[in-house]
């Protein structure tokens, strides 16, 4: 019988708490809901309107931003080259070097000298280098746009 009457407390414990928790839903339930307690107003929203001033200025920028975006078109590989230099004088060997760095662990082709040439003379092209012959090679350096692009 002790095993009885353990049961039979068990059955009374579980049904005092589920009393409780059902009183405790009940007295939730009689308490105001935030949505019951607020009340929502409908609010006209009017659209701004743009002045002629600003429309004009925009289209100014806009033209300026297009003329000089068109210019500054440079592909990953001439702004690769670029970063490379952080306002040193560069020879075409150490340019090499430091571009290929981030490209070969990549999987990334190396730049072979011919075509590392061809895009320093785009940049060059462009205004964004200067080389100078030391020796007998070329040294490259940022010019003020390059520097520029460059930051």
């Amino acid at each position: 019988m002790p095993y009885g009457n353990i049961m039979e407390n068990k059955n009374n414990d579980s049904s005092k708490k589920e009393n409780n928790e059902n009183e405790s839903v009940n007295e939730h339930s009689k308490k105001p809901v935030a949505k019951d307690l607020v009340t929502l107003k409908h609010v006209e929203v009017k659209k701004q309107e743009i002045s002629a001033e600003t429309r004009d200025l925009a289209q100014t920028l806009k033209e300026r931003y297009l003329e000089h975006d068109q210019f500054e078109r440079l592909s990953n590989d001439e702004i690769t080259i670029l970063e490379t230099f952080m306002g040193k004088r560069l020879f075409i060997e150490r340019i090499a070097i430091i571009a290929n760095q981030s490209r070969i662990p990549l999987g990334i082709p190396g730049f072979k000298k011919a075509e590392l040439e061809e895009i320093l003379e785009g940049l060059t092209a462009k205004g964004y280098l200067i080389s100078e012959i030391v020796g007998d090679k070329p040294v490259y350096f940022l010019t003020e746009r390059g520097k520029y692009r460059v930051q």
